[in-house]
């Protein structure tokens, strides 16, 4: 790994982590009582507060599995890849931008699945109630608040390109989600670029306005939503075949997700302390399906990468394709 990108990583995790896994650590979840010391294997799973277990929990589906599931939280989706890559973990979650920081350090791990939101907006670019920013062109020099090698980094580095901007047009703060959502509500950013649960946070507390959707400036190759996995883990037949299994059960929950949103909202605050009502606001738009990643999904995430290099965020030319080794069928 470059000097470059180990600065970038080492930066971002530390945010990532900083009084995240030394508070939850992991735990097991294995409904029907049993345990790996009772001859099931063990299959790791890494979250976020991405609401993947309570929709599994609340759809049923955590029962009478064939493996004990091991679950750690981290704070984003960069610090994930690095958790497989390092094969402390073997399946996650992230966002489209994760994975082109991993590939970029030759990190040990592939994408296996795509996760498609139906609205095309993983993330938001919100300023305050009342800011006189109304376009993203408004954002030139502004202070804006957002997690570096995330979703919402590509999307800031996507809609800037599209307003002719570059990131040496305005002046990026790079916090962890929590961080920069206390420095967006006292005023110390113009602008936070984040995902759910933290915009729909934003919107209810403070009556934040998400920019994006107020300017009708979605990127298109910002908002998919990939499943990772430790290549080691994917060498033994056993656990990929568990992970393949996992990833059919997010999908099946997400599409019980659709008509039981509330429920789902109500399972998700119990598991995070989020007020049930800006979950119920998350739920509503959550609307997500699990597919095989698509020659679309390689091309436009590959195009994303390149707009990384261009900018000089990464130190070289990634293979999205390279790093795609699929367990869906």
């Amino acid at each position: 790994m470059t000097s470059l990108l180990r600065r970038s990583f080492v930066a971002a995790t530390a945010l990532a982590l900083t009084g995240t896994l030394a508070a939850c650590g992991s735990s097991s979840d294995d409904s029907s009582g049993s345990s790996a010391a009772d001859g099931k294997p063990v299959l790791r799973v890494g979250v976020q507060k991405d609401g993947i277990r309570s929709v599994l929990k609340a759809a049923g589906l955590l029962e009478n599995l064939p493996y004990t599931i091991e679950w750690s939280e981290f704070t984003a989706g960069l610090p994930i890849v690095e958790a497989a890559a390092a094969d402390q973990i073997d399946v996650a979650w992230v966002g489209g931008v994760p994975p082109i920081f991993g590939a970029a350090s030759d990190a040990n791990f592939k994408v296996v699945a795509a996760v498609h939101e139906a609205d095309k907006q993983n993330d938001s670019i919100l300023v305050p109630k009342g800011s006189d920013i109304h376009s993203i062109a408004d954002l030139k020099g502004k202070k804006i608040a957002v997690f570096k090698g995330s979703s919402a980094d590509g999307l800031m580095l996507t809609s800037l390109a599209q307003a002719g901007l570059t990131l040496k047009d305005v002046q990026p703060q790079y916090l962890a989600p929590a961080d920069g959502l206390a420095a967006f509500k006292t005023g110390q950013v113009d602008a936070y670029v984040t995902w759910d649960p933290f915009v729909a946070q934003a919107q209810v507390e403070d009556g934040a306005v998400d920019l994006t959707a107020a300017t009708d400036t979605v990127a298109d190759d910002a908002w998919r939503q990939f499943e990772v996995a430790s290549s080691k883990s994917l060498d033994d037949a056993g656990t990929r075949a568990n992970i393949a299994s996992f990833v059919k059960l997010v999908g099946q929950g997400f599409d019980w997700a659709k008509s039981h949103s509330d429920q789902w909202a109500q399972g998700w605050s119990d598991e995070s302390g989020i007020p049930v009502d800006i979950l119920k606001k998350v739920t509503a738009r959550k609307q997500s399906t699990v597919e095989p990643v698509s020659a679309e999904d390689i091309t436009a995430t590959q195009e994303l990468a390149d707009r990384f290099t261009e900018a000089g965020e990464i130190p070289k030319k990634v293979d999205i394709k390279s790093i795609v080794d699929s367990v869906l069928e």
